[in-house]
């Protein structure tokens, strides 16, 4: 009888010994997003246990370190927030495929007087003969797609266009002197508005205001993807205090180059980090 609960026992202890080192084990567990409709790109994907964080590329492909049994969500603004648990069928493949439910707001049917709208977009367009919007992109034109400069860019275009100071042309020379000595003098013409404009103040002003401009850009490109509760919750600060936390990371000198690159995931990294910074002040 001692043999068989000897042998039994031992068994029990391998097994225990194997749980318990499979759970302490991290892998780099891969995956991919997918959904009918929606971007798939720049998904929010935390693993609640050990706070690691990243985000889907382009075609919604992802890697995360994991243990078994822990618990991985799945956050996107378009999308309903998914949490998944790393079972021993994904921890051994290593990989894990995730369908995302597209985040419908349903609103109730009203009409809206004086005109008498339904609500519903394809009845109201025909009932009130509103035409289709005629856009440059629409009609397939050349640079359609071209992002349009800011008026502050604009205005810093023509305050710093053109170099300090070049070399005259033969031309230029000739309307000025008609006489033969015209073809053998060399001449510099000075940007005078653009020297002024620089030694002013006008430039770095209007430098300064770009900036301003682009980082509000940024900051609204930034709460539309993570959203200010998922902020709040994986930064552990309050919700009405994010905007005030996006504004002291955007100050940070070092922010200029993490926004300049426009990955999403550096972004992401870099708050968390200027986040803890944030709250010791």
């Amino acid at each position: 009888m001692q043999k068989p609960l000897r042998f039994l026992l031992l068994l029990f202890i391998l097994l225990t010994s194997y749980t318990l080192s499979s759970q302490k084990k991290t892998k780099q567990i891969s995956g991919k997003i997918k959904s009918l409709n929606n971007d798939v790109s720049n998904v929010l994907i935390i693993n609640l246990n050990s706070k690691e964080s990243t985000i889907t590329d382009s075609l919604g492909g992802f890697t995360i370190e994991a243990r078994l049994r822990d618990s991985i969500r799945f956050t996107a603004v378009q999308y309903l927030t998914k949490e998944i648990i790393i079972t021993e069928t994904i921890f051994q493949r290593n990989s894990v495929v995730v369908n995302l439910v597209e985040n419908i707001i349903n609103l109730n049917e009203v009409t809206v007087t004086p005109y008498n709208l339904s609500g519903k977009l394809e009845q109201d367009i025909n009932s009130l003969g509103i035409e289709p919007v005629v856009t440059s992109s629409t009609l397939g034109l050349p640079n359609a797609d071209v992002k349009v400069m800011l008026q502050s860019e604009r205005l810093l275009l023509v305050a710093d266009r053109g170099e300090y100071a070049r070399l005259m042309t033969i031309e230029e020379i000739l309307k000025l002197d008609k006489t033969l000595l015209g073809f053998f003098k060399i001449s510099v013409m000075v940007n005078s508005d653009k020297t002024i404009n620089r030694i002013s103040g006008k430039t770095k002003s209007l430098e300064e205001i770009v900036i301003r401009e682009k980082n509000i850009e940024l900051e609204e490109e930034i709460i539309a993807k993570f959203s200010k509760k998922t902020m709040s919750e994986n930064f552990d600060i309050p919700e009405v205090k994010i905007d005030g936390f996006l504004t002291y990371c955007m100050s940070q000198k070092d922010f200029s180059d993490i926004s300049k690159s426009g990955n999403m995931l550096s972004i992401w990294e870099y708050l968390k980090i200027k986040s803890i910074e944030f709250k010791e002040q």
